[in-house]
């Protein structure tokens, strides 16, 4: 498969696990936007006065012990450097939340489906907001000029679908980024889960293969005559290889923490973040050792839309997903 046509997808599965190994684990949800519903107000509870949130028979709070963090896949090519008008910013063709819990010393990811039909700003030729939509998640950051303003939109955008907990930090790696990660981490190790022949014949179904820079740009992104073709399957071939680049970032940052840097400075160029290298050096040394709790998936249905693919989103998945890693189970308050 050409490198142009293999561009499309899959760099934030490589950003998280980057990011998984550098900060292998990192404060409290907060509102993120005007538009949507808090959790609170979902719940039909004043937050004002009632400190509390009351879900599924239980209390819960805030916990002031978590920090997300949103990993973009960003579909250009080359460095990341302002976008003209006639190229755009690209969109945000991956989304993953990074969820560390400090009192628990564990990390998730919360695995966002691009096609995701959510509230997104509107930004107008001169960055000014001019409304909201509903669209695929994944264009918040085609408005803007690739650069924070994009990265900050798709921010907003995540943090209104989940009821606007408060995201962190971010990170937006542009797909030339790719193989320059798998390859400074010695490729990865996978089993191929789809039929991949129309597209690269050296991916062979069933077959265990450490995948070259270039065969990751086609397994983590592939979708169309790949499989059945599906984002959902695209998504679980991406788990799978974030977990295994993972792994093997973790473990070289336990032998030498100065990989994290290394790795930081790597991937410089073709990254758009509000976090220094100092840091995300930090972090990784605050959080050495943390579990990984796995990938937390938001459950619903996907159908094509007039134009395009479409996920709707079970609106129960959700507010599972929020209360189970952004908040905390408390004892009923009695007065």
């Amino acid at each position: 498969m050409m490198r142009s046509q293999a561009r499309k997808l899959g760099c934030a599965a490589l950003a998280v696990a980057v990011f998984m190994g550098m900060l292998a684990g990192c404060n409290k949800p907060q509102q993120g936007s005007d538009s949507g519903k808090t959790v609170e107000e979902m719940m039909g509870v004043d937050s004002g006065s009632t400190p509390s949130v009351y879900y599924d028979g239980n209390w819960y709070q805030p916990s002031k012990d978590v920090e997300s963090y949103l990993i973009m896949g960003v579909d250009r090519d080359g460095e990341a450097t302002e976008a003209n008008p006639i190229d755009g910013a690209g969109q945000a063709d991956m989304l993953m939340v990074l969820v560390i819990d400090h009192a628990e010393k564990t990390y998730h990811v919360l695995q966002i489906n691009r096609d995701t039909m959510t509230d997104v700003t509107v930004l107008g030729m001169q960055g000014d907001e001019i409304g909201t939509e509903k669209m695929q998640i994944a264009a918040a950051h085609s408005y803007g000029t690739g650069l924070k303003d994009s990265c900050e939109n798709t921010v907003k955008a995540v943090s209104t679908f989940l009821y606007d907990v408060k995201i962190d930090g971010y990170a937006a790696i542009q797909m030339d980024a790719i193989p320059l990660i798998n390859d400074w981490a010695g490729g990865v190790t996978v089993t191929i889960k789809d039929d991949f022949s129309q597209v690269d014949p050296s991916l062979v179904m069933g077959e265990t293969i450490t995948l070259t820079g270039e065969q990751a740009y086609t397994y983590i992104r592939g979708r169309f005559y790949v499989g059945d073709s599906t984002n959902i399957s695209r998504m679980a071939r991406q788990v799978e290889y974030f977990n295994g680049l993972a792994s093997q970032v973790h473990k070289m940052m336990n032998e030498d923490i100065g990989t994290v840097a290394e790795l930081y400075q790597t991937i410089t160029p073709y990254m758009v973040t509000d976090m220094g290298s100092g840091t995300v050096t930090k972090l990784a040394q605050k959080c050495k050792g943390y579990t990984n709790g796995g990938v937390v998936s938001i459950e619903g249905e996907s159908k094509m839309g007039e134009k395009f693919m479409e996920f709707y989103a079970d609106e129960d998945s959700v507010k599972q997903a929020v209360f189970s890693l952004f908040y905390t189970q408390v004892q009923e308050e009695t007065e």
